[in-house]
C-alpha cells in the first residue's frame, strides 16, 4: 500500500469517526430535549373540565356561594348542598338566598370554583 493510499484511508476513517461522533452527540441532545420536553409538558396544568348544575342559593358570602343543587350526572353526584368558591376575577350577577340558578363550576386544587351563575327563568 502506498503512502498516499494509507493517508487516504486514514482520512476516510477519521471522517467516518467524526460523522458518528457528531451524530451521536446530536442524538443525545435530541433525546435529552425530548425527555425534558415531555416531562415539562406533563407538568403543565391541563384545562379544568367545566360542569353544569341547577339549584337554589342557600348562603351568600364574600368569597363563596352555597347552593342546594340537583344531581350532577357528569360527576355521579346526588342532589346535595355545596359551598363553591367564587372566581378570582370577573363579576358574577347579584344573587340572593332563595334564588334558583343555573351555574357552571370546575375543580381546582383548592376545591370547586364557580365559573358562572345565571338566575334561572
Amino acid at each position: 500500500m502506498s503512502v498516499f493510499s494509507a493517508r487516504l484511508l486514514s482520512a476516510a476513517a477519521l471522517s467516518v469517526l467524526a460523522f458518528f461522533t457528531v451524530a451521536h452527540a446530536a442524538s443525545d441532545a435530541m433525546s435529552h430535549e425530548m425527555k425534558h420536553g415531555a416531562s415539562h409538558e406533563m407538568s403543565m396544568p391541563m384545562a379544568a373540565e367545566i360542569y353544569h348544575g341547577h339549584g337554589v342559593i342557600k348562603k351568600v358570602s364574600n368569597d363563596s356561594l352555597s347552593i342546594a343543587h340537583q344531581p350532577v350526572a357528569a360527576l355521579n353526584w346526588p342532589a346535595m348542598t355545596m359551598t363553591f368558591r367564587l372566581p378570582e376575577t370577573g363579576a358574577l350577577p347579584v344573587v340572593n338566598v332563595g334564588d334558583t340558578v343555573d351555574f357552571t363550576f370546575s375543580q381546582q386544587a383548592e376545591g370547586y370554583r364557580l365559573d358562572s351563575v345565571t338566575p334561572a327563568k
